[in-house]
């Protein structure tokens, strides 16, 4: 049985514990009624692929927004921020809220860039390492791998997506193969220094072109990636040295055990 004294404690403990709960919940509803000092707004990239200024962001906010410093914002319109930011193309996730001296923080996380993608419509955009497309920015280009030929993913007018990649329910099938071959690139050190454009042809195979521009590698069907990759390392280290990159004009990695090269 537990001790008048231990008892007492215990009973202390728990007001204590009520007030700091109290006072918290106190502090908290009195923070929101105070007016923003002033907004400030923190953007990453992992990739340094800033498609978007702090500057832009708040011409934006303003535009379906009164001025914020000086007035007070509350949950609701905290809410309101957080959508019209995360609305923003290259933004991936956003933070709203104010700290304990009634200053507004946003902070932004923007899409990475994996593949820049030109369609047969000629629309140009990007596309995430996570599958998100996006549109280009006037601010700033990202030196991605590109990908284009016979790509009918498409945009509206308002350059937002109406198509998708690499989702499970996905009707095209050479689409999502596109967006694996381009991870699977990204993803290695050595190809993605190397290879700089994949084509899809009208016929549904891949040509890859390395950034030297030294010949085209016909790739086949995004299949067995890994193995075809395998297979053209260990050409270039072995057979390429002895004849030099420019000795051929394409190389042929489509069929298995087969590496095909001609002039």
């Amino acid at each position: 049985m537990m001790s008048k004294r231990k008892l007492m404690e215990t009973i202390a403990c728990c007001i204590a514990l009520a007030a700091i709960v109290a006072l918290l919940g106190f502090t908290a509803a009195s923070n929101l009624q105070k007016p923003a000092r002033d907004l400030r707004i923190r953007i990453e990239s992992a990739g340094e692929h800033y498609f978007i200024s702090p500057d832009r962001v708040y011409a934006i906010i303003a535009e379906d927004m009164d001025s914020l410093e000086g007035r007070v914002i509350d949950q609701e319109k905290l809410l309101q921020i957080h959508d019209i930011v995360q609305n923003i193309p290259w933004v991936d996730e956003t933070a709203v809220y104010r700290t304990l001296d009634a200053r507004i923080r946003i902070d932004i996380t923007l899409h990475e860039p994996m593949m820049r993608v030109i369609n047969n419509k000629n629309q140009s955009f990007y596309v995430g390492h996570n599958g998100d497309l996006f549109p280009l920015s006037d601010d700033y280009t990202a030196r991605v791998m590109l990908v284009s030929g016979d790509i009918h993913l498409t945009l509206d007018e308002d350059d937002q997506i109406v198509d998708a990649i690499a989702r499970d329910d996905h009707p095209d099938e050479e689409l999502d193969g596109l967006y694996n071959l381009a991870q699977f690139i990204s993803s290695d050190p050595f190809w993605c220094a190397f290879i700089d454009h994949i084509y899809l042809r009208t016929d549904g195979q891949i040509e890859l072109t390395p950034k030297n521009g030294a010949h085209i590698i016909e790739f086949g069907q995004a299949s067995d990636i890994e193995k075809k990759f395998n297979k053209l390392k260990h050409f270039y280290t072995g057979g390429i040295t002895q004849v030099g990159w420019h000795y051929y004009n394409r190389i042929n990695i489509a069929y298995a055990n087969q590496v095909i090269c001609s002039k």
